[in-house]
């Protein structure tokens, strides 16, 4: 679906949505308004509406402005408003009745409302007006990816089902979305009855791509488990990933639909809540929340069982920092869900953002005891202790992962490098470097790790020539990484090669210059080249972007003295980002 970003741009002008993607603040604030909307007068409640509006908490937002609805006549571009922000907040019912009157009135203008008024026809089987209202919609590349998807459900609707095939094939007009017209004409062949044809459709559109995402794999499989049984099903869905799923999840999930639907086909109303919810995932990723967040909720609405649009909701509510609401939404995905470790993993984020740690941890204790083959609960732990720099806590989680793994799984590469992090600032240097090794040896071009062994052994003057060498590809794996490129400064300080050391510390700073501690690291390297009066002004930069107390002190000390002469100097150990990237 990265096809999308060339045009997200246009998506809300194009839908007339008036507060796409508008974060403001926290919204955490909107417990500043004291009074509940019965409590308001017209004016107040529309007042606290658009605040709430503002800040994106659409549920306050919506419960002001149906306040404002009963003071009489608003006009037709409030109402609007109020529909939306309805919708958004999963009142189908209440948006519903609205939204006749909207569409009537702004006709063309009106997107969102038609298309939840074809939502509403086409749940109730009335598929001619439901095409009609799809109809109306205008001619942008939204669309262009939308329509073709929508009309081809509604045409099998009809059963006109070559007209169907043909207008989902107007999604390849656009480049990047073959696999989404693979995967739903799968959906149409099996939604029609022809089960060899839906067969053959589900198999191309998962070896359509390299790694198939898991979402892919399940709509194929849950085919396959219908059809053929779980075990071929099982094949497909699972294969090297078990981060997003538990493959026990997956199996409970594929024996259910072996047992409760055996031999039943996908429903039109099935296809045209998977169409929403491929668009809202899109729009999510665009950073355009609203847009996200209204086709999940249509996706919910033609689907109530539709496990990944409640956990896209969740996210976008993560999103605006609405942790408890998302909290709440990963708590109501079911046991038997195939997305259930992820939903747990989740909920276990939220309540980290909402600065509930014990809770934090105790779910993640208990997710690791109820799921011993699992080690995703345990390097969430471990990962967790490590951001509050409790490095036993770290390490003694890490160490229970690793117990759950083969000693050579290509896969822990991550594990080694995060607790050899830990091992580091616990200064159990022997054990970490063998971690660091480790990792090396697992995947010997990761960038983050080649930077951290290698700037550890340059700080500490060892093995500088292979140290060096390993940050230099670092820096050719992650050229715009300022971190990264520190490092390399900072290996070419150590070595006093100091001309070498401000050319990259100066490239450091332009890619990341409000961090204080590569400030500070070229204000050494101009000092030492004898640019005294830029050593300072860096210093005083690096003093005013927030250091840590023994940096500022340092620095402090440096602006009164200046630098020691070379063999006396005290270097101060720089941070160097530690997000592994797989």
């Amino acid at each position: 679906m990265s096809g999308l970003r060339t045009f997200a741009p246009a998506f809300c002008v194009a839908l007339g949505l008036s507060a796409c993607a508008s974060a403001g603040p926290r919204a955490g604030d909107a417990a500043a308004v004291p009074l509940s909307p019965s409590e308001m007068s017209a004016s107040g409640a529309f007042l606290a509406g658009r605040y709430a509006d503002r800040i994106r908490d659409v549920g306050r937002a919506s419960s002001f402005m149906d306040r404002v609805l009963e003071d009489g006549d608003i006009g037709i571009a409030l109402k609007r408003r109020a529909f939306l922000l309805r919708l958004e907040a999963g009142r189908y019912d209440d948006a519903a009745r609205l939204a006749p009157e909207i569409a009537d009135t702004l006709d063309a203008n009106a997107p969102i409302a038609n298309i939840f008024l074809a939502v509403e026809a086409a749940r109730t089987g009335d598929f001619a007006r439901a095409g009609a209202l799809i109809d109306t919609l205008p001619d942008n590349r939204l669309n262009r990816v939308l329509s073709p998807l929508l009309e081809g459900w509604i045409a099998l609707g009809q059963g006109r089902r070559d007209d169907a095939e043909h207008e989902i094939e107007g999604v390849l007009e656009l480049e990047g979305f073959a696999v989404l017209h693979a995967l739903h004409s799968a959906m149409l062949a099996d939604a029609a009855g022809e089960t060899a044809l839906a067969a053959e459709r589900y198999e191309a559109a998962v070896v359509s791509m390299p790694d198939p995402p898991l979402r892919v794999r399940l709509v194929a499989a849950d085919f396959q488990a219908r059809f053929l049984g779980v075990e071929p099903a099982m094949a497909t869905a699972i294969v090297t990933d078990t981060v997003s799923a538990d493959p026990s999840d997956v199996r409970t999930y594929l024996r259910r639909a072996a047992d409760t639907r055996s031999g039943e086909h996908l429903t039109v109303t099935d296809g045209l809540a998977q169409a929403f919810f491929d668009l809202a995932s899109a729009l999510q990723r665009d950073r355009r929340s609203e847009l996200g967040m209204v086709f999940s909720r249509l996706a919910l609405r033609l689907d109530p069982d539709f496990d990944l649009a409640t956990l896209l909701i969740a996210e976008i509510l993560d999103d605006r920092e609405q942790y408890a609401d998302a909290l709440a939404l990963y708590d109501t995905v079911p046991e038997s869900s195939a997305y259930r470790l992820m939903a747990e993993l989740r909920a276990v984020s939220s309540l980290v953002d909402l600065d509930r740690m014990d809770e934090a941890v105790d779910r993640l204790n208990a997710l690791a005891d109820r799921r011993p083959q699992q080690i995703d609960p345990l390097v969430r732990l471990g990962d967790l202790y490590r951001s509050n720099e409790n490095w036993k806590g770290a390490i003694s989680a890490y160490n229970r992962a690793f117990s759950r793994l083969s000693a050579d799984d290509p896969g822990s590469w991550s594990m080694h490098y995060s607790r050899g992090i830990a091992l580091e600032r616990d200064e159990q240097w022997d054990r970490a470097e063998a971690d660091f090794l480790k990792a090396l040896e697992l995947r010997p071009e990761q960038p983050y790790v080649l930077n951290y062994l290698g700037y550890t052994w340059i700080d500490q003057g060892r093995n500088l020539p292979r140290a060096t060498k390993m940050i230099e590809q670092a820096v050719s794996l992650r050229p715009n990484d300022g971190y990264i490129v520190d490092s390399l400064g900072w290996a070419m300080y150590r070595q006093e090669r100091f001309a070498e050391a401000v050319e990259h510390l100066e490239r450091a700073v332009e890619l990341l210059p409000t961090d204080a501690t590569i400030n500070d690291h070229l204000g050494d390297a101009y000092w030492r080249v004898g640019r005294r009066q830029e050593a300072r002004f860096q210093w005083q930069r690096a003093l005013s972007f927030d250091p840590d107390k023994d940096l500022a002190r340092s620095i402090e000390h440096k602006l009164q003295a200046g630098l020691p002469a070379v063999q006396s100097q005290s270097v101060k150990t720089a941070d160097t980002k530690t997000d592994v990237d797989g």
